[in-house]
């Protein structure tokens, strides 16, 4: 007994706080860790931000040192214990604690260390509030070290062949980049995307800005999104951050124009849909706050407000560096492609969709055994006119709902919804089991042609299962 606890002890000297770390793989080559979504405290040693490692051939390059110098060393532990390689490269993509205070154990490895220009202000620095919420054991050997290049404007780099570009993601911002890599279709935003947890805008975060680079992101071509906080890596992804951002930016701006003062609208903005999103008590009212101060800045919001403007896509912008030595294509996610149809093709369209009121609607969805789909929208809608215009041109989705569902369009600002029907968040789709004029899925905040297909055929397979579709 006494030699098991002398063990235990000479563990916990070497070792320190044990983070239980397992890597998931991502893409080829791409292994990743993924944080948990709570603040950081001493129960979980501030293992709240994801880290991944990149693969090449002549070594590994890191996106995130994570939180502690026994964090990025135990990560590597669990990468090496699967392929030995030598770290490169470790890219910061953001210059927060819980992502940078790792870097002194890579930098001990031989990686140069690449980071946002904010980083700077750590430099030379003793105390961190991250070692007052986890505690000075679990932040031993953790310290700042110099960085080695800071991004200013966009880069690529090449390792083992492999062309990696960084990004400095919102203009006259130092603090945040991504990071793209066409060949493995896999994109790393860093803390532009929360996809378990509510967004914050603290940091002087511009929510104009915030929003425009999701736009950018969006219209780039990838596979996989790793972000710094949730382990969703598909297209939907982005939807808890851009749609919270776009409704509290509508919201607050409304209120602003209407004349009410800051203190009433920090009290009186809540939103419900995001109530139960990690964090809400925490950062929502500060977001709040926030928001009013940057958007008060634009006196008659509707006319002088910038829009969020369509910018070029990252992989098209001009990098000064060798030319791309892989054939592999690069796929355009289904979500965001913009469809082409050849010219033969064009005359065979799927005949448009039909709308009918609901009453009409409940009678012939009894009669040809379809489903009941009521799409619910407001006046003050951003998604609304671009789901409207995927229904008048995507043939895909006008082949399933021709097929499958009686379709009905109803106002939440105007109309009076029928079966106690209660909807927050637009635009939303209501499925309705006709027979039974029965509510079987409530589908808010519908973004994407990949969500809405998606959405379609899991309606289309329930109703398939319980015997009420055809």
């Amino acid at each position: 007994m006494k030699y098991i606890i002398s063990l235990l002890f000479f563990t916990i000297a070497v070792f320190g706080f044990d983070y239980h770390l397992k890597s998931y793989k991502m893409a080829e080559g791409v292994e990743c860790f993924f944080g948990l979504s709570s603040t950081a405290n001493e129960i979980n040693g501030g293992n709240i931000v994801n880290s991944c490692y990149v693969q090449t051939k002549e070594g590994y390059v890191v996106i995130d040192s994570g939180p502690t110098y026994g964090y990025a060393q135990q990560a590597n532990q669990v990468i090496n214990n699967k392929n030995r390689l030598p770290v490169k490269y470790l890219i910061n993509t953001t210059a927060e604690e819980a992502h940078i205070l790792g870097s002194s154990f890579y930098k001990e490895q031989g990686a140069k260390l690449i980071g946002p220009k904010e980083y700077k202000r750590y430099e030379g620095r003793k105390s961190f509030e991250l070692e007052k919420s986890i505690g000075s054991d679990t932040f031993q050997n953790t310290r700042i070290v110099p960085i080695d290049q800071y991004v200013e404007s966009d880069k690529s780099i090449y390792v083992g062949g492999l062309k990696i570009d960084i990004i400095k993601i919102i203009n006259n911002n130092d603090h945040y980049l991504i990071v793209y890599i066409p060949d493995r279709d896999i994109i790393f935003v860093g803390d532009m995307i929360f996809n378990n947890r509510l967004p914050s805008l603290k940091n002087g975060r511009s929510i104009v800005r915030w929003l425009e680079a999701i736009k950018k992101i969006e219209e780039t071509s990838w596979k996989r999104l790793i972000s710094s906080h949730g382990i969703n890596t598909r297209y939907t992804a982005m939807k808890n951050t851009k749609s919270y951002l776009t409704i509290l930016r509508d919201t607050v701006s409304q209120k602003i124009e209407s004349g009410e003062t800051k203190e009433s609208i920090i009290n009186s903005t809540q939103m419900f849909s995001f109530m139960e999103e990690p964090l809400y008590p925490e950062y929502h009212r500060d977001n709040v706050s926030f928001a009013y101060d940057e958007l008060s800045q634009y006196h008659g919001f509707s006319q002088e407000l910038p829009k969020i403007e369509k910018r070029e896509s990252i992989q098209s912008k001009s990098m000064i560096a060798p030319p791309k030595t892989t054939t592999e294509e690069v796929i355009v996610p289904k979500a965001f492609q913009k469809e082409l149809i050849p010219k033969f093709v064009k005359k065979h369209r799927e005949p448009n969709i039909r709308y009918y009121n609901f009453y009409q609607a409940i009678k012939k969805a009894k009669e040809d055994k379809k489903i009941l789909l009521i799409k619910v929208r407001s006046d003050n809608c951003p998604f609304c006119n671009e789901l409207d215009t995927v229904l008048k041109k995507n043939n895909e989705v006008k082949r399933l709902i021709n097929q499958n569902f009686v379709m009905v369009t109803m106002n939440n600002s105007r109309d009076e919804l029928p079966l106690n029907l209660h909807i927050g968040l637009t635009p939303s789709l209501v499925f309705i089991r006709a027979d039974r004029e029965e509510v079987k899925m409530i589908i808010p905040g519908i973004e994407t042609l990949g969500e809405l297909i998606d959405t379609l055929k899991e309606g289309i397979v329930d109703g398939r299962r319980e015997g009420y579709l055809n």
